[in-house]
């Protein structure tokens, strides 16, 4: 079963939201072997790589629970 990005919004803003950052973007990417792009920021609109790491961590705790 192939789900779209879009259908996945609702999954994943909450918790990118509380973790304190916007979702911005979705985007499956790949062809038989998938990978899910999450582009997210700041509220103010920035973004670094510790912020990257914070919300990595986030989501990857997320996803396998």
């Amino acid at each position: 079963m192939v789900v779209a990005a879009t259908n996945l919004e609702p999954v994943f803003e909450p918790v990118i939201e509380q973790a304190g950052f916007k979702l911005v973007r979705l985007r499956m990417m790949g062809g038989a072997s998938r990978t899910l792009q999450v582009m997210a920021e700041r509220p103010d609109g920035s973004m670094d790589v510790e912020g990257c790491a914070t919300l990595s961590h986030v989501l990857l705790d997320f996803i396998e629970t």
